[in-house]
């Protein structure tokens, strides 16, 4: 039985603020481990159900975040940036039993949940048919276009209840209470650990979960922080200037929706000359 896992860091016990996020930040080693340390604990939880092999997406910063020599023989591991799937890269390879969220946060409409955003800080919202979606939802409905269902999601109490709302069979547990968008009241990662390994187990012997069902067309709305972006994607001729600020764009499959998603997330407009200079 194959599983894929697609791990962020954001969502992991311990993790409040930046320090323990990035490199060259004084809990960043720390914060490595911890990540670590729960995406070992669901592979546990997988294998005590019966699973033998896994891919792994790492989903955080540079993507470089898992420390590989923790890992058996089993496991292989997707790594840094760009790639046209994101945090669902590897997926479209094979056959799996299941997709396993560790880590994972809520969206940049999120009231409260910790670190929050959706792939960057350029987009204030993400929309698809009309309805904000998380980096969870949107990755759902990829593993949906290659069958696989999602089973099992770990993060913050906010970001939990938003998977219980809109993924309702999905196995959750809760690592962490977000107290403000950098502040937690958070388990130890041993305690989460225990519970994401215990939960991915329950998940994969229940089978509960369905696999997300696809839209026959897909419309695209990017909402951003700043100006610069949508403006040049408006001189696209397939994708319509909302306002100044969003842009949409319509899509036959969630596969194609991400890989724009990936290229708008990558690509900087270079030719922007700095404010004030001459062009």
């Amino acid at each position: 039985m194959r599983i894929f896992i697609s791990a962020d860091i954001e969502g992991v016990a311990g993790v409040a603020h930046l320090p323990s996020t990035g490199p060259n930040r004084f809990e960043f080693d720390l914060g490595r481990k911890w990540y670590t340390e729960e995406v070992l604990a669901a592979i546990e939880g997988a294998e005590a159900a019966g699973a033998t092999e896994f891919v792994v997406a790492d989903g955080h910063g540079t993507a470089h975040m898992l420390l590989l020599d923790r890992f058996k023989e089993n496991v292989r591991i997707v790594r840094s940036w760009p790639r046209p799937l994101l945090q669902m890269q590897g997926i479209e390879h094979g056959t799996f039993e299941a997709a396993v969220f560790v880590g994972h946060h809520g969206s940049a409409q999120a009231r409260l949940a910790v670190l929050a955003h959706t792939f960057t800080g350029a987009f204030r919202d993400i929309r698809v048919n009309g309805v904000s979606q998380s980096e969870t939802t949107l990755n759902a409905l990829v593993a949906g276009h290659f069958d696989v269902p999602l089973v099992f999601s770990s993060g913050d109490h906010d970001y939990i209840a938003h998977v219980r709302q809109a993924l309702p069979e999905v196995e959750t547990i809760i690592t962490k209470e977000a107290i403000g968008k950098t502040s937690v009241n958070t388990l130890t990662p041993k305690a989460s650990c225990a519970l994401i390994k215990a939960g991915v187990e329950k998940a994969l012997r229940e089978k509960r979960a369905k696999v997300v069902a696809q839209p026959e067309s897909l419309l695209l709305t990017l909402e951003f922080q700043e100006r610069s972006q949508p403006e040049m994607l408006g001189y696209l001729p397939w994708l319509e200037s909302i306002d100044a600020y969003t842009v949409e764009a319509r899509f036959q499959d969630a596969v194609t929706l991400m890989k724009f998603i990936s290229f708008v997330s990558f690509y900087i407009p270079s030719g922007l000359p700095r404010y004030g200079e001459t062009p």
